[in-house]
C-alpha cells in the first residue's frame, strides 16, 4: 500500500510542478504567496519530495486556478482482495 501512496504523491506533485512552471515560471516565492504558505513549504514539496496535507493541496490548487479534483483525476489505489 505504501508504494501505491508514494506513486500517487509523486504524480500529484509532478502535476502541481508542471502547472507551477507554466503559471509562475519557476518562482517559488510568488507561488508560495499566491497559495498562502511559505517558500520553504514549496521547496520541501518540490526539492525534498515531502508529502502534503489536504489543506495544502487545496491552497496549491487555488493558486494554480484548478480544482483539487483536477490534480487527482485518474489516480487511485488498488484495493486488497484480502478480507
Amino acid at each position: 500500500m505504501q508504494s501505491q501512496l508514494d506513486k500517487v504523491k509523486d504524480e500529484v506533485t509532478e502535476r502541481i510542478h508542471k502547472l507551477f512552471m507554466t503559471k509562475f515560471g519557476g518562482n517559488k516565492l510568488q507561488f508560495a504567496k499566491a497559495s498562502g504558505c511559505n517558500e520553504k513549504t514549496i521547496r520541501l514539496l518540490f526539492d525534498e519530495g515531502q508529502g502534503m496535507t489536504l489543506n495544502l493541496l487545496f491552497k496549491l490548487a487555488f493558486a494554480l486556478d484548478v480544482t483539487p479534483s483536477e490534480l487527482l483525476d485518474g489516480l487511485s489505489l488498488k484495493t486488497s482482495s484480502k478480507k
